[in-house]
């Protein structure tokens, strides 16, 4: 259900765009922030505009086929992504794509599953694993096609060697998504950097992880997710990493889904 009129999405979208450009997440006029109206129709900042510059007056109306509505300007091809999500999520009511610069360039160094891993506590407990999707050229169906399945599993998908997508309930949260996503890649670069590399980079474990979620109020997720193991067992460093990260995964997916539920 949408609880916000189309006069307030557009306030909502204007302050998400001046906050991307304030904080760097995008440059000249990348980036694109959306917002569903209704079940056919959607709101979308226009293309060539630097996100500074976007009013009120100048987002576009479009319909669920990327086909401008009113407005002046044209819309994006890039719509077809915001589109792709909105198709994959009825709960979500915005999209943000931005180029965060560290978070993009993991992906330009190979390094996205790093984003996977349970490092920051917040991350995991908010968002937890971020997937990405492969690259594909920009601003094309097939990106969209490919990037749709992944928003069904988080609310925040990588586009390799290109940027960023985030989701939310509205244009707002969206952004601020976005903007923790920016900050957890600069923790796990830095932490790389002084680790020297990626083994000495701290994970959390399956222990820390329950612990973690039951600390945001959670507690009940983890009878609901089955029968999880209290530690992990025993076993070379490659096996823990994958236990951890199919435990943290499974554990995501129900906060993610309690969030849907009571959001």
């Amino acid at each position: 259900m949408i609880n916000w009129t189309e006069r307030e999405l557009r306030r909502q979208m204007v302050k998400a765009c001046a906050a991307l450009h304030q904080k760097s997440l995008v440059a000249a006029t990348d980036g694109n922030v959306s917002a569903r109206l209704s079940v056919d129709r959607v709101l979308v900042t226009p293309s060539g505009v630097s996100k500074g510059d976007v009013s009120e007056i100048n987002i576009l109306l479009c319909d669920m086929d990327g086909r401008k509505i009113r407005g002046r300007g044209e819309v994006s091809s890039e719509v077809h992504v915001h589109l792709a999500a909105y198709r994959a999520r009825e709960d979500i009511h915005a999209v943000v794509h931005a180029h965060p610069p560290t978070a993009t360039a993991f992906t330009f160094a190979g390094l996205e599953h790093l984003l996977r891993e349970p490092v920051v506590p917040e991350v995991v407990a908010q968002i937890g694993p971020i997937p990405s999707a492969p690259y594909i050229t920009p601003g094309t169906r097939a990106l969209a096609e490919a990037a749709g399945p992944l928003f069904k599993e988080s609310d925040v998908v990588m586009l390799a060697q290109h940027g960023a997508v985030t989701l939310g309930h509205d244009p707002w949260g969206a952004y601020l998504r976005m903007e923790k996503l920016e900050h957890f890649a600069r923790i796990l670069k830095s932490a790389r950097e002084l680790a020297g590399g990626d083994a000495g980079v701290r994970r959390l474990d399956a222990g820390q992880v329950d612990a973690l979620v039951e600390s945001y109020g959670k507690g009940a997720l983890k009878k609901s997710a089955g029968a999880l193991p209290e530690k992990l067992p025993h076993a070379n460093a490659e096996e823990n990493a994958a236990q951890a990260d199919a435990l943290v995964a499974r554990i995501a997916a129900e906060v993610i889904n309690r969030m849907r539920r009571t959001g």
